[in-house]
């Protein structure tokens, strides 16, 4: 199991975001988190990564506990992400914001930080100079940024969040490509998205989040299929 995630709740004041979220995830499988806006989806990847502490439940990867521990660990430990809003060190270049991660990230492939950031621009197939500063790159250019960032920490598990949005039909087919390329590369995903047909695709399982609490799980097939789940968020227009 690469990923193990028990019972894990995340209050915020008096608001439970999250409450007893059990996932597993194994190497290899891209697996998918969907629900309503407010379902605790960008949570419960800010608590695999580190960026909250559980209120109480625990995170495990490969076998190590790590809830409680701080982002740059679980990175340089190989879980790396994406962000929804992509932030990127917006005076430097692209390749001095990828080489950041290069130098900070795991090293256990014994390439130079410059090699390994050189390498993830190339492999992300990102469409412009890698010497263009940050703050002119438009929105897909940033996704391909925040990708190449990600993968240059040489990540065993990549948490996704939202990278499609924003993102016009064919960027959207580049990007599934690019994620299934990720992970015939060896990386396991976990991805968070609202756009189902997407998502629908990509995924091996789907995990279903509402008002913080996991609803359902399954394949694709069994989601859309699952009464629940259209209830609760899909709508009639996904029943099979």
């Amino acid at each position: 199991m690469l990923l193990q995630v028990e019972s894990v709740v995340k209050r915020f004041g008096g608001l439970i975001a999250l409450e007893h979220v059990d996932l597993q995830v194994e190497q290899g499988e891209i697996v998918g988190v969907i629900g309503p806006n407010g379902a605790g989806k960008s949570t419960l990847l800010n608590v695999i990564a580190g960026v909250h502490k559980p209120t109480s439940g625990s995170v495990h990867f490969a076998g190590q506990l790590i809830s409680g521990l701080n982002p740059d660990r679980i990175c340089q430990m190989g879980i790396a992400r994406t962000f929804q809003i992509p932030h990127p060190f917006n005076r430097m270049t692209a390749f001095e914001n990828v080489l950041v991660a290069a130098t900070f990230g795991s090293h256990q492939h014994g390439k130079t930080a410059a090699a390994r950031a050189q390498e993830m621009l190339d492999f992300v197939a990102f469409p412009v100079d890698h010497q263009t500063a940050a703050h002119s790159l438009n929105t897909a250019q940033l996704r391909r940024l925040d990708l190449a960032r990600a993968l240059s920490s040489q990540p065993k598990l990549l948490l996704l969040d939202e990278s499609a949005a924003g993102l016009t039909p064919n960027e959207l087919i580049e990007l599934q490509q690019l994620v299934f390329k990720i992970r015939d590369q060896g990386t396991t995903i976990l991805i968070v998205e609202h756009l189902m047909r997407l998502i629908m695709q990509l995924c091996d399982r789907i995990i279903v989040l509402h008002y913080g609490v996991k609803i359902a799980e399954g394949t694709p097939a069994e989601i859309v299929s699952n009464e629940n789940v259209t209830q609760a968020y899909l709508g009639e227009k996904y029943l099979l």
